[in-house]
């Protein structure tokens, strides 16, 4: 951080400098990818498990894990916290649809997310919430939506 000379009390952030809650969010990912490991491997003990079943699987946790990584892609804090939204209800609404496998390690996720998400807030102090919240609500109602669907 630097010093602004037109406020000496302002503190200016450094624009190379790395997003916040980056340890939140890999930790985030490393769960889900952890779950995604945990689930196979529950799915091949099983037997009668169709590959369809197991691609649905895989797809619907790697929607998080894509969107977790755009979150320390993206340039733009705004397009980050969008997709970290995104991630974070997706993964509430993932964690209850799978409460009797792997819904609470999901749930570990979920918060993980959400913390990164408060975390990395004052990056997007100047933007408008709304998207943000927009992608919240759409993360979280399209696991319901497919599977209904």
């Amino acid at each position: 951080m630097r010093r602004s000379p037109d406020a000496a009390d302002d503190l200016v952030t450094d624009a190379t400098a790395p997003p916040r809650g980056r340890g939140l969010a890999v930790a985030a990912i490393a769960v889900v990818a952890g779950v995604l490991v945990l689930y196979l491997v529950l799915i091949s003990a099983e037997s009668g498990n169709g590959v369809l079943q197991v691609g649905f699987v895989v797809l619907y946790f790697l929607v998080p894990i894509a969107c977790l990584a755009g979150t320390l892609m993206l340039d733009s804090a705004s397009a980050r916290g969008i997709m970290g939204s995104g991630a974070a209800g997706f993964l509430l609404s993932f964690s209850v649809l799978a409460v009797f496998s792997v819904g609470y390690p999901l749930l570990i996720g979920a918060a993980l997310t959400i913390a990164w998400v408060v975390r990395s807030r004052p990056e997007r102090a100047g933007s408008s919430p709304i998207p943000t919240i927009a992608a919240f609500v759409v993360g979280a109602i399209l696991p319901w939506s497919v599977l209904l669907a």
